[in-house]
């Protein structure tokens, strides 16, 4: 094959490079989907929903088991209250509750209270030791104080362990409020127990007389709120540094498995924690996430599976609503990402040895195809960079592969046409600044005043003969100072309203004659010839126009009005005088003149 049949044989770009490229490229992000989209995504998908999922139903069992221990007890203290078993007055039917204490250990008080202000009860007083109880009443014997007994190991009370000064009205209670305010079993709100301020809820039932069926009292529960529910959460695996936590539709805390306290003293009294004012960065953000979400969270009615950004992290949030009877909790669950990366992390270790073996095969091809095709190419962008430091005369020889050898002869004629088009544009660049400069030139030296101002009033522009007319030393100076064209060149405002008004009628204003003020603060004489400059929207961009000192035309106008006023005073006596003069030459003037003088004044008069 001889040179001539060799720079005549082409071959299309696409053939020399897409296809070897292609097939690495599918190969190698195809491994890559189907290894780290398939074997990590869909396990991370995965195992946050399952272990969500899981986690949630235990909180829920956990807390039905909670709030279902309290609702028989109370039914079966209500019916001894009634049936007199129960006598809270004069203390009667402790070894019930001491026995129930016995079977629900976390359980933290069981106890009845009475219309009369009667309390009987029992109760664990130290939440670290559950087995030591405590005989708890008040009624009118005590003053309505409340006593506290030790149990011995058959339930018998024994010597007295303490005495709470201050008087105790079940009545008031939260508890026994709650009661009477429905007819059936009922959660008292979380309130700060009497004795030690802890969150305590209280399941309430209320007791009627068999015999009226009058209100004669209420029997409730309570249970170790806090500390179960939290000591809970705190036993659950959540991922490895997932977070759990209960609260009301309010947003305050029930219970987290943190070791955050639920409660804050400020100003020397307890406040419910919020979650959005926890200390515990996660359960705080995920309240704001929540609040920003849902503008009431008492719109969440059912399980919802979220998504949000935590220091740049994503992470799976889990809220299920939690009922019984007038409870109304959300079970929130927040879970890292980062805890189901263990998995990711495998797939992208084995994708990216996959990926380097396949990189490595596309580097060798591509260093094969890479010389073959550059060279052509290299030439096309050496001579495009002599053309662009501004060497016009390049010309690169034909290439083998067609688009290539297109792009060289397009490259030769668009130097050459470039060559042209910088010849003219240097012609056309020449004749603008000439034209540029003359401009300048006219604007710099004429003798009239020339500008440019705002609408609002403002000189955008001017040239030294407008300053100097207005008495400026230089076109800065007056722009700078003059702030209101209206108030500071006008004396006559009426003649700027004329002028605003005449221009917006008709876009030009010709011959237009106005008295200024200059720095000095003299007046003068000018004569305007203005018109509007506008944008493509029709809207006022400036005023510019043309402004000649007419003072001296003005003054020569109204000599001459002085003189002609005083000519004419000249020509009026001139004409009286002839008139008199010709009065006088008349006959009859003389006539009676004559008369006179024959008259004797003394006849006359006598």
């Amino acid at each position: 094959m001889n040179s001539k049949q060799k720079r005549d044989r082409k071959f299309k770009l696409r053939t020399t490079l897409v296809v070897p490229f292609v097939l690495q490229i599918v190969v190698a992000v195809g491994l890559v989907w189907l290894i780290s989209y398939r074997g990590g995504q869909k396990a991370v998908n995965e195992s946050a929903s399952q272990l969500r999922e899981e986690l949630t139903s235990r909180i829920n069992e956990k807390l039905d088991s909670y709030t279902d221990i309290p609702q028989p007890i109370n039914r079966l203290n209500a019916s001894a209250f009634a049936n007199g078993d129960i006598n809270v007055s004069n203390p009667q039917g402790q070894y019930r509750f001491w026995q129930q204490m016995q079977i629900y250990p976390a359980i933290s008080y069981i106890y009845c209270g009475d219309e009369g202000g009667g309390f009987l009860g029992v109760g664990r007083l130290n939440d670290r030791d559950r087995t030591e109880l405590s005989l708890l009443f008040s009624n009118t014997t005590t003053n309505f104080k409340r006593q506290d007994f030790a149990f011995d190991e058959s339930g018998n009370p024994t010597i007295q362990t303490g005495e709470i000064d201050e008087p105790y009205d079940p009545r008031v209670r939260p508890w026994y409020q709650a009661a009477k305010a429905v007819d059936k079993s009922v959660w008292s709100e979380i309130y700060p127990s009497f004795s030690t301020s802890h969150p305590t809820i209280t399941a309430s039932l209320r007791v009627y007389d068999r015999n009226n069926g009058s209100l004669i009292g209420v029997c409730a529960t309570d249970f170790f709120l806090p500390e179960e529910v939290s000591n809970f959460l705190e036993s659950l695996k959540i991922g490895k540094t997932g977070t759990a936590f209960i609260m009301e539709r309010s947003g305050k805390l029930v219970g987290t498995s943190t070791s955050e306290p639920m409660v804050r003293e400020i100003k020397n009294e307890n406040e419910r924690l919020s979650a959005t004012a926890s200390n515990n960065p996660t359960i705080k953000a995920t309240a704001n996430y929540l609040n920003g979400l849902f503008k009431d969270l008492d719109s969440i009615e059912n399980v919802k599976q979220l998504e949000f950004g935590l220091d740049g992290e994503k992470q799976y949030v889990s809220v299920v609503p939690f009922q019984d009877r007038n409870l109304d909790w959300l079970v929130v669950l927040t879970i890292p990402e980062a805890d189901f990366m263990a998995e990711i992390n495998a797939s992208r270790r084995n994708a990216l040895w996959l990926s380097l073996a396949a990189l490595g095969v596309a580097i060798a091809i591509g260093i094969f195809t890479s010389r073959w095709v550059t060279k052509p190419i290299l030439e096309v962008s050496q001579a495009t960079n002599k053309l662009a430091q501004g060497n016009l005369n390049q010309q690169v020889e034909p290439s083998p592969i067609i688009e290539i050898n297109t792009l060289a002869n397009s490259f030769n004629l668009m130097a050459g046409q470039l060559k042209d088009s910088f010849t003219t544009l240097e012609q056309k660049n020449q004749a603008l600044r000439l034209a540029e400069e003359n401009y300048r030139s006219i604007f710099e030296n004429a003798l009239e005043g020339i500008f440019q101002s705002s609408p609002t009033g403002q000189y955008i522009s001017v040239n030294p003969a407008l300053a100097k007319i207005y008495g400026y030393d230089s076109p800065a100076e007056m722009i700078q100072n003059i702030t209101d064209i209206g108030k500071q060149i006008y004396v006559d405002s009426e003649k700027r309203a004329e002028f605003k008004k005449l221009i917006a009628q008709q876009d030009t204003v010709k011959g237009f004659e106005y008295r200024c003020y200059r720095q000095d603060s003299s007046i003068i004489w000018t004569q305007i010839d203005a018109r509007v400059v506008r944008d493509h929207q029709n809207q006022i961009l400036y005023y510019e126009g043309i402004v000649q000192d007419i003072s001296e035309r003005k003054n020569r106008e109204a000599e001459l009005k002085q003189q002609l006023q005083e000519l004419k005073i000249e020509i009026d006596q001139s004409k009286r005088i002839k008139e008199v003069a010709t009065l006088t030459e008349s006959g009859y003037f003389q006539e009676v003149k004559q008369e006179i003088a024959e008259i004797n004044l003394d006849e006359f008069w006598s």
